[in-house]
């Protein structure tokens, strides 16, 4: 059983330029909440949850409410004033999702064949290809598609026979494909990229760029003593490398090419890291390792930027009794982008979904209803293995699968 002091609205800025008032709606579940405020100098300023007038102190205040599933909140600030007004709602819960592990990150592609030669390249010696059926009116509801879609589908992995984590290589094809490009920068809100370590990070950038692969900069060294490099897929996405830690794989006499070891962590670009941190601790990453870095020069640079960076993040993982799949939570300072991440449905070029796998999907989805999260489609595939999608707080699109519980 996981516990977390999940946000269950906000953090939201009220200021006087925008005056209320402001009604919005969001979900919990019945029992005891925190209404969380800091005031910076708002006076007359009213807050309204289910009708209970709050009263709205000077500074920071923690006031106790009590929610229930469906739950409505109004806040008016008078117009003109100075000063700001941060409101959050948060509430403990627990819950026990059964993640088990991760089956793969999603990148969607214009081009299947393209993309294969690409991961072979890179040094994945599995493939499960053709992987999936082409059509499945089931799967396109979940995936949020109205109408059927077609696709080819292609599982990478780094090892033969194939193993999870895959990359999960999609190509929508006719009416169901999206041709928008992947995101432009490093710290668009979503999943931005996936880092693999290799044993030889020069070596790497040497073969690869030999193979006409766009990096965004040479191996450099960030503040934190990581040495890293960006490159391009074939359709823009970003990928990240790192050099592997000493004795992770084999280095000494390695012939040319990107040597790669595994699948490192995902990134997930994020509105607010406390928000968020707390939504993947309750479906199982309670482990967690500080990872905020800033700096210029080089390392800014390496991320694509000509100014200063800088960001607040933690790599959370799900531990003992995994494969230790971990997500790299970002949350930009400097340069920031608010724009959302790729809407609905699952079909946009560059990474736009990850897999865990887990012990009951319907008991999961199920429990994932209770806690008022919002579901993209209903359950597709088969009894055997099914697949639902579910947002998180910033609409980042993540997915359970695993075998249905016969109705009874």
């Amino acid at each position: 059983m996981n516990e977390a002091n999940l946000i269950r609205f906000g953090p939201k800025l009220f200021t006087g330029e925008n005056s209320g008032p402001h009604s919005a709606s969001f979900k919990a579940i019945d029992g005891p909440a925190k209404l969380v405020l800091h005031n910076n100098d708002v006076v007359g300023a009213h807050i309204k949850i289910n009708d209970q007038t709050m009263p709205v102190g000077e500074g920071d205040t923690v006031l106790d409410i009590s929610l229930q599933s469906d739950n409505a909140i109004d806040v008016s600030i008078p117009s003109g004033v100075d000063g700001s007004l941060d409101i959050r709602v948060t509430q403990i819960t627990q819950a026990d999702l059964g993640l088990l592990h991760q089956g793969y990150f999603g990148l969607n592609t214009s081009d299947i064949e393209r993309q294969r030669a690409f991961y072979e390249m890179l040094g994945f010696k599995g493939e499960i290809y053709p992987a999936g059926p082409e059509t499945s009116t089931t799967f396109a509801r979940s995936l949020g598609f109205e109408d059927n879609y077609l696709i080819y589908v292609s599982l990478h992995s780094l090892q033969n026979p194939p193993v999870m984590p895959f990359v999960d290589t999609v190509q929508f094809r006719g009416e169901s494909y999206r041709s928008e490009p992947p995101y432009a920068n490093l710290n668009h809100i979503g999943m931005a990229y996936a880092t693999y370590s290799t044993t030889d990070l020069d070596g790497a950038y040497r073969f690869l760029q030999s193979n006409g692969v766009a990096f965004v900069s040479p191996p450099t060294t960030a503040p934190n003593g990581e040495r890293f490099a960006f490159f391009r897929e074939q359709d823009g996405a970003f990928l990240k490398l790192i050099q592997a830690d000493e004795g992770e794989g084999e280095s000494e006499g390695a012939a040319p090419g990107a040597n790669l070891v595994r699948l490192v962590n995902t990134n997930m670009n994020v509105t607010d890291l406390e928000r968020s941190r707390e939504f993947y601790r309750l479906l199982g990453f309670t482990e967690s390792q500080p990872a905020s870095q800033a700096g210029s020069g080089e390392f800014a640079a390496a991320h694509g930027f000509d100014g200063p960076i800088e960001f607040e993040g933690v790599d959370v993982s799900l531990g003992e009794g995994t494969d230790g799949a971990t997500i790299q939570l970002r949350q930009w300072k400097q340069p920031y982008d608010d724009a959302p991440p790729y809407p609905p449905p699952v079909n946009h070029l560059g990474i736009d979904r990850i897999n865990f796998y887990v012990k009951d999907l319907t008991a999961s989805v199920k429990t994932m209803n209770e806690l008022g999260f919002e579901q993209l489609g209903p359950i597709g595939g088969s009894p055997e293995i099914g697949i639902v999608f579910f947002f998180d707080p910033d609409g980042i699109k993540f997915q359970m699968a695993g075998p249905q519980t016969p109705a009874t």
